[in-house]
């Protein structure tokens, strides 16, 4: 089955063509405890928008084992993959091993939550949350970043797997596959909580690209104040 760019996969559901990706974030974020953490967000279209199905009455006695398959998709709308959405651990960088750097990223596969894991812990021990079919449970995560020779800008492949504990499944029969084209990295967002002449010391010393980046103040709606994101060109 060949894979389209910004589309996400899974196995054993009744939609082989996959589903659009129609919200993907990525950034990090400069927590209380002076640790990097990157974050993505990933957010389907609702199950069934690029499909034929069609959930009418007057066919209910003569449904087939799909549509009842894909009635049950439905009933959950779409899918949300995320570290932030749920308050999850996201993607720790290591700084003991270097300076991050956006370049080193390239062919870089990261490996998260490796199985077996241990479901009972809570769930925002987990790298990220998933909503599949109901509040479900994700591991074996796969995140490769592919260079696309413009700085700050990657396409992000993604494997993972799943387990529909959701419906009190444990085994993590699903698989899903996405593929995100030319993504840009959001930029860091900084604790409120920290000084922020401590906070830039802190990333000229461990941020590789620190001159590539400007700091941004939000707006008041946003929960922090401050944004170290790439600069405008």
């Amino acid at each position: 089955m060949s894979k389209e760019n910004n589309k996400i996969y899974f196995t054993n559901s009744p939609f082989a063509n996959g589903h659009k990706i129609v919200d993907f974030v990525w950034n990090a974020r400069l927590d209380e405890n002076w640790k990097i953490i990157m974050d993505l967000h990933l957010e389907s279209d609702q199950y069934d928008e690029e499909d034929e199905y069609e959930d009418i009455i007057e066919e209910i006695d003569n449904i087939t084992l799909q549509n009842t398959e894909k009635s049950l998709w439905i009933n959950y709308d779409h899918c949300i993959i995320s570290s932030i959405f749920w308050d999850n651990k996201g993607i720790e960088i290591d700084l003991s091993e270097g300076k991050f750097d956006l370049k080193n990223l390239n062919n870089n596969t990261i490996n998260l939550d490796q199985l077996p894991v241990d479901l009972d812990k809570p769930e925002e021990e987990f790298a990220f949350g998933i909503s599949m079919l109901g509040k479900d449970t994700a591991a074996n995560h796969e995140i490769t970043f592919l260079d696309t020779e413009e700085f700050g800008f990657f396409d992000v492949k993604w494997k993972g797997k799943v387990a529909n504990t959701y419906l009190g499944e444990k085994e993590f029969d699903y698989d899903f596959y996405a593929y995100m084209n030319r993504i840009k990295f959001g930029g860091i967002k900084i604790h409120p909580d920290l000084d922020m002449q401590q906070v830039d010391n802190f990333l000229k010393e461990n941020l590789g690209d620190y001159n590539e980046f400007e700091m941004v103040e939000t707006d008041e709606l946003k929960l922090e104040k401050y944004i170290f994101r790439l600069k405008s060109k």
